[in-house]
């Protein structure tokens, strides 16, 4: 017997087989050594079914070595008992000398040493005849390679964190059901389900804990369901589910309230336990929306309400929300040719000292000339402009304007409008990593002294990513510029956060300057907010001052400065040049 492989004396010899070309190395050896760096499995068996030859994949497909098998029937290892009698009809059938020498290829049922059934592609060959006869195979292991097609597929079809099916699957899912409705109206319902704040979780106890958290959710939203026709992981903290038929908008709405009350519950992730919200967009087909494009957009505004509405909560998509998507979307569209075609303006408002009345800087607000909606107030494309990614050039170029026009101010020496600039940057601006840079190149090409500018950041803007923002505060103040926190008092600020950001101004929102002298609460609060901008070491500004009665308080409780109505509205920068210097308030 040679190495690795079994063989009888009476084995044909290898110039009977298919296709040989004899030479001075023909035999055994040769012959085992092809059969062996064979990429399938070769059995090769005498003509009552014996072992004669068996390669080293053909024990690595069943499971039993050359030496075990040896001059054993297939029968008795091999062949499921239920084909024994098709085994032994076909042995009888190919021992007939007209039998061609080889057959095509025919799948196969075998069995593994473990007993268990692996379908095989067979393809077989004669050879010799009487004693010498022999059959053998080369065999294609399908199971396998079925199962790892499967399990591609699988990949491709579902996300490989949750397990869930991915978009490329609802999008197919999402596309038939479409095709069977035929666009009857409400018959298909998409619900988009966005966690609340997530960002933030992932920033304080890292991804590996918001990746936990993003596994249990999803398994809560399984168990949550009821009649969904899939639920899917679109990325991120994203899901999506969809339902098909008749009941589908009140099969959603209830999915929803399942899937909100599952969520309730603390998740236990790592060591730490976490409590997650969730934003949830429902849209349904309609006698206008029939393709999938258009409805996932509506149940993405649905989603978008919810999370506008404080999260944690449910919105349907309507007529009314309709109107306001194609309004922003008009919106976003004329935005888009704003900048390129000058539309923006920006007008600036004085920022006074209470005790002597004089105006110390301006803050650059911007406005929007539309061609034929005449001057837009901020509220009404800023939100736009964020979601878009648009306030990142609107932002830039706001900048550029406001350092240009005070630099061109001090430059012909116009002193009564003081001598800094404060300019707002959104949430969107503080997450993007050229901000920094940004305002680096634009000090440096308008030749404005970096102490001259002030940057505003909403209380609610620097909460929302309170780790991230740190370090970009730290970076502009590197710069040499000012620092202010804006409408203080309305973001639920972390106080240990407060004193670790390098502020210079605290600005006291409206709301709570409305309330001087109406009531004594309205001081006391106004008083607390001062008394600890003071403590930290800040400056305090307090906004939208417009009667003599606010400002005589905000003195009377120390408040440095104060901008409002009181003291001009925004105006254009060649109106405010024409207005100061101020009057004095006694």
């Amino acid at each position: 017997m040679r190495e690795g492989i079994v063989g009888t004396p009476g084995r044909t010899p290898s110039s009977d087989l298919p296709g040989h070309r004899p030479d001075a190395a023909t035999g055994d050896e040769r012959f085992g050594q092809v059969i062996d760096s064979a990429r399938d499995a070769f059995i090769e068996t005498d003509g009552s079914g014996s072992v004669t030859e068996w390669n080293g994949r053909a024990q690595e497909l069943f499971g039993w070595s050359a030496e075990e098998v040896l001059d054993r029937s297939v029968l008795d290892f091999l062949i499921p008992p239920r084909f024994t009698a098709k085994f032994l009809a076909d042995m009888e059938r190919v021992s007939a000398p007209s039998l061609a020498r080889s057959t095509p290829a025919r799948e196969r049922l075998l069995l593994d040493r473990q007993g268990q059934e692996i379908r095989v592609n067979l393809s077989a060959y004669l050879s010799g005849s009487g004693p010498d006869f022999r059959i053998g195979a080369f065999l294609q292991d399908l199971t396998r390679e079925r199962a790892a097609e499967e399990a591609l597929a699988h990949a491709y079809l579902h996300d490989s964190l949750t397990g869930l099916p991915n978009r490329t699957l609802f999008t197919y899912r999402l596309a038939y059901a479409l095709a069977r409705g035929r666009g009857k109206l409400g018959s298909v319902a998409v619900l988009v389900l966005d966690l609340d704040r997530f960002k933030a979780i992932n920033d304080a106890l890292g991804h590996e804990i918001g990746d936990e958290v993003l596994v249990s959710v999803a398994g809560r939203l399984v168990d949550a369901d009821g009649t969904a026709e899939i639920i899917a992981r679109l990325g991120g903290d994203e899901f999506l589910v969809l339902f098909d038929g008749d009941g589908a908008e009140a099969d959603a709405v209830a999915f929803a309230g399942r899937a909100l009350e599952a969520l309730s519950a603390p998740i236990v992730a790592g060591t730490s336990e976490v409590f997650i919200t969730a934003s949830i967009g429902i849209a349904l087909t309609s006698t206008t929306v029939r393709e999938a494009t258009p409805l996932l957009s509506n149940a993405d505004a649905a989603m978008y309400q919810a999370k506008a509405r404080g999260g944690g909560t449910t919105e349907v998509f309507g007529e009314a929300m309709r109107v306001t998507v194609l309004d922003r979307l008009t919106t976003e569209h004329s935005l888009h040719r704003a900048l390129e075609r000058s539309e923006l303006r920006l007008f600036y408002q004085p920022v006074v000292e209470i005790s002597v009345g004089r105006a110390i800087a301006v803050e650059a607000l911007i406005r929007w000339d539309h061609p034929e909606q005449g001057l837009v107030v901020p509220n009404r494309f800023i939100p736009v402009a964020e979601e878009t990614g648009l306030i990142i050039p609107i932002g830039a170029w706001v900048l550029a304007e406001a350092c240009e026009q005070l630099k061109a101010w001090e430059d012909i020496d116009a002193r009564g409008l003081g001598t800094a600039v404060a300019v707002n940057l959104s949430a969107r601006q503080i997450d993007h990593p050229d901000l920094v840079d940004t305002v680096a190149q634009i000090l440096a090409r308008t030749g404005l002294a970096p102490a001259n500018l002030t940057l505003e950041i909403t209380e609610s803007a620097l909460m929302n990513d309170a780790a991230g923002a740190l370090g970009v505060l730290r970076a502009l103040k590197d710069l040499g510029v000012s620092l202010a926190i804006d409408d203080f008092g309305t973001g639920y600020s972390s106080l240990s956060y407060l004193q670790r950001f390098p502020l210079d101004i605290l600005k006291v929102d409206k709301t709570f300057v409305d309330e001087l002298g109406l009531n004594p609460e309205g001081s006391e609060i106004v008083t607390a907010v001062i008394n600890l901008a003071h403590a930290l070491g800040l400056q305090v500004i307090a906004e939208g001052v417009e009667t003599e009665v606010q400002l005589e308080e905000l003195q009377r409780l120390g408040c440095d400065f104060a901008q409002g109505y009181l003291f001009s509205r925004p105006v254009p920068a060649a109106d405010l040049l024409a207005n100061f210097p101020l009057p004095v308030t006694s």
